[in-house]
């Protein structure tokens, strides 16, 4: 069955995007074709799309030969998926459900095999998202998403900059990131105000690691929790929820040559694992 614009869907069953879901539904199948390229498929992997839409980017997947299982979580398009965009193809299965509480663990276990995860997110759970899947990345081989560009700017700020912080440390803790290409409002409908970016995200084995990847979270989070106030005063602020003393804090910055002076912004994320790490040996973090 021929490739359907999504535009053209909605004409058909007059149908008005959700804009409280944040649907920009991608258009044109030369990007769909570049976004399925990207992640290297060769027929025998599974994956989950994020947020099918009306299928632009799940009939490319469909056609890829592996198996798709494709999240929705807006009913009304769950029919035209199954019976309009995708019937034949029988490697797909179209299942309404929030992204956020998948069981992506579960689906790896049962499939044998680390999944693929793609999709076009919705600007309003980006980052609840990518969270979630940092605590689940034993269960991916790669991801690619298409974000705001300003989400983008976020994940892959380097240390010093106004866009680096919580999100971007975590992120690339767990992940390399690579940045693909840009997409202008124009490749969706409705046209979004901003520009797009697809990225491209590969678990990482890190060097140094955590002995605790949730506390290291929340010296991170503890760090960043007054943007403009140097690490003396945000991390001694938190030394309940950090576990240790004020002064103890300020001994582990001195031994680490950290200047308690500087703002979290300036950490690498090397910084962050060997600081969160220092102060779990020193307060018997739990590990």
């Amino acid at each position: 069955m021929p490739f359907i614009s999504p535009k053209v869907l909605c004409r058909r069953h007059r149908l008005t995007p959700n804009r409280s879901l944040g649907q920009h539904f991608l258009l044109h199948p030369d990007q769909a074709r570049r976004l399925v390229a990207a992640l290297e498929l060769r027929g025998q992997e599974v994956v989950v799309e994020i947020g099918a839409g009306l299928g632009a980017l799940t009939y490319f997947l469909a056609e890829s030969g592996g198996r798709v299982i494709a999240l929705e979580l807006d009913r009304r398009l769950i029919p035209i998926l199954t019976t309009e965009v995708l019937p034949g193809f029988s490697n797909v299965m179209v299942v309404s459900q929030d992204a956020l509480k998948f069981d992506y663990l579960a689906l790896s276990r049962e499939e044998g095999q680390s999944l693929t995860v793609a999709g076009n997110l919705p600007y309003q759970i980006t980052s609840p998202l990518l969270f979630k899947l940092m605590g689940v990345k034993t269960a991916i081989r790669i991801m690619l998403f298409m974000v705001q560009q300003e989400v983008g700017l976020r994940l892959m700020a380097q240390p010093g900059g106004k866009d680096y912080g919580i999100l971007s440390v975590l992120i690339q803790y767990h992940f390399h990131l690579r940045r693909l290409f840009l997409l202008k409002p124009s490749n969706f409908y409705p046209a979004p105000k901003v520009d797009s970016v697809v990225l491209g995200f590969r678990p990482r084995l890190p060097e140094p690691s955590a002995i605790n990847e949730d506390f290291l979270a929340q010296v991170v989070k503890a760090a960043f929790s007054t943007r403009r106030k140097t690490l003396r005063n945000t991390l001694t602020a938190q030394s309940s929820l950090l576990r240790a003393s004020p002064a103890v804090i300020l001994a582990i910055l001195h031994d680490l040559r950290i200047d308690p002076g500087r703002r979290a912004e300036t950490l690498s994320v090397d910084d962050f694992v060997r600081l969160s790490n220092r102060l779990a040996e020193k307060t018997g973090k739990p590990y």
